[in-house]
């Protein structure tokens, strides 16, 4: 199902990204078992994520963000790619209480953002986390301080009584470069957390009609998911750049070498004879 939706409003001034992250936060949730709090933090973070691996412009392209605090939540992962494939994690999986955002996350914190475009070195970008304001601010703060574009960000998850996600979206504004004072204002002023309501209710291409007037020569629509990458193949492969010598040796020690993917909560177990057969010929 197409999920996320990229085009230009305001007289194709700012780039609008509207997205349906329900099914993404759904899967994170059934992954990784998390309190109603932490599944709301995670939530918006993997909704805030799907826009900014939306924007990658490279078809090799990767991005992750890097939550540490002093806080509750201690820290935070998420990344994703040009393909809209993400994935994520939080550290505290049982946070509690009705706290805003902002009490989760202690006294000092960043956020760090890390942009591969595939063919340079990558981009690494660092925003303390605000005083005041939830993960929402915070990537308005980073992308004002770090990359100098004053973004709009909006993100919600809605979850039931059982803690199940109803709805999960975000919704983003991001003045092109030559927009000029009317556009801007217009952006500032937009109502994100009404249009979020209406792709609740009616959906994408709905919800950018009623609320803008966005040019149709640029309407991009792509599905995003929640997928991991990791699989017993691709760690095999990893193994393999320890040396046979120093695998084996860990395996004599400890018995087996043990693998925890956070991202998906799946383990993975090493043997003797899984080494045998990573340098069977060697």
């Amino acid at each position: 199902m197409k999920n996320v939706l990229r085009t230009l409003v305001f007289d194709k001034q700012v780039s609008l990204t509207l997205a349906d992250t329900t099914e993404t936060v759904r899967e994170a949730l059934r992954l990784h078992k998390l309190s109603d709090a932490s599944a709301i933090l995670l939530g918006k973070a993997l909704s805030a994520m799907t826009f900014t691996s939306a924007c990658l412009k490279e078809t090799r392209g990767e991005i992750s963000l890097s939550l540490q605090c002093d806080g509750a939540c201690g820290s935070m992962g998420v990344s994703g790619n040009r393909s809209l494939k993400l994935r994520g994690y939080i550290e505290n999986t049982a946070l509690m209480g009705g706290a805003d955002e902002s009490a989760y996350f202690g006294r000092n914190g960043a956020i760090t953002i890390i942009r591969d475009d595939g063919y340079r070195r990558p981009f690494v970008g660092t925003c303390a986390l605000p005083d005041r304001g939830g993960l929402d601010e915070a990537f308005e703060a980073y992308y004002k301080t770090s990359e100098q574009l004053p973004t709009r960000l909006k993100t919600v998850v809605c979850l039931n009584e059982k803690g199940e996600c109803d709805f999960a979206g975000v919704a983003a504004l991001q003045p092109l470069p030559f927009a000029d004072e009317n556009a801007l204002q217009q952006a500032a002023e937009a109502p994100l957390e009404s249009v979020l309501q209406t792709l609740r209710e009616k959906g994408l291409e709905e919800a950018v009609n009623a609320r803008f007037t966005p040019d149709k020569s640029v309407w991009e629509l792509r599905t995003a998911q929640y997928k991991c990458n990791c699989s017993r193949e691709y760690l095999s492969r990893v193994l393999v750049t320890l040396g046979e010598e120093e695998l084996r040796k860990i395996i004599e020690e400890d018995g087996s070498v043990k693998v925890h993917c956070h991202y998906c909560n799946a383990d993975y177990e090493f043997t003797e004879e899984d080494a045998d057969g990573l340098f069977a010929g060697s």
